[in-house]
């Protein structure tokens, strides 16, 4: 199936069936308006009282009925079971940015997995909201303002050499590795944080609170 959706210069909301809070939601759907579920999250986007631009999924959780009590919500069906639900969506949407939600605070395998999807995903940047942070793929350079004191985790899927300026803790082309040394719970020390790194696969993490500075960061 070769079948896109494209909304490439405009943000999209994915919604997943994991922890969803309605202020996140509206957050979301206020810079990013365009919303797509990932299979049976339809079902909490009508709770929430929004009607999703599309589903895409396996369709193996969402009600029978969604689709016949919402006749303009498209279906994208994709049976195969080699990768999750989200990356089915990141795989067939093109946009310029999308924020995600529900896809932590649930099973700790989908978080996991979640991870590696924004990690290995390079198309477009992608913001998961969780609980308390927001979480991205940090790019090859990284030029982020935020209030002095502010939490900012490091966190490498992969073996990555990072350079930093700006934090409490600065590194100097060292290297960050999940099985080794990672770069959790630093603190800002100047209002311009800035993240250099020579590979894909590094995971930065804020409070959420800074939802809009990630954006101006990453979008130029």
């Amino acid at each position: 199936m070769n079948e896109v959706f494209n909304f490439k210069q405009k943000g999209i909301t994915f919604l997943g069936g994991g922890l969803v809070q309605n202020k996140d939601l509206v957050v979301a759907m206020k810079l990013a308006p365009n919303l797509i579920v990932a299979d049976g999250a339809a079902d909490i986007a009508i709770r929430n009282n929004v009607i999703p631009y599309a589903a895409i999924g396996d369709m193996d959780s969402i009600s029978k009925e969604f689709f016949n009590q919402n006749p303009s919500v498209k279906k994208m069906e994709i049976l195969e079971q080699d990768s999750t639900d989200f990356e089915k969506c990141l795989r067939k949407v093109n946009a310029k940015f999308a924020i995600a939600i529900g896809f932590l605070g649930a099973r700790l395998d989908h978080e996991l997995a979640a991870f590696n999807a924004i990690a290995s995903h390079n198309k477009y940047p992608v913001l998961l909201i969780g609980e308390e942070d927001v979480i991205f793929s940090c790019p090859d350079i990284l030029k982020l303002y935020l209030p002095i004191g502010t939490r900012v985790s490091l966190f490498p899927l992969t073996n990555i050499s990072v350079s930093t300026e700006g934090l409490y803790w600065n590194l100097y082309n060292e290297k960050l590795s999940p099985l080794e040394r990672i770069g959790t719970s630093n603190i800002s020390s100047n209002h311009q944080v800035n993240v250099k790194i020579d590979n894909q696969g590094l995971l930065v993490i804020l409070p959420k609170l800074f939802i809009s500075n990630v954006l101006d960061a990453i979008l130029g």
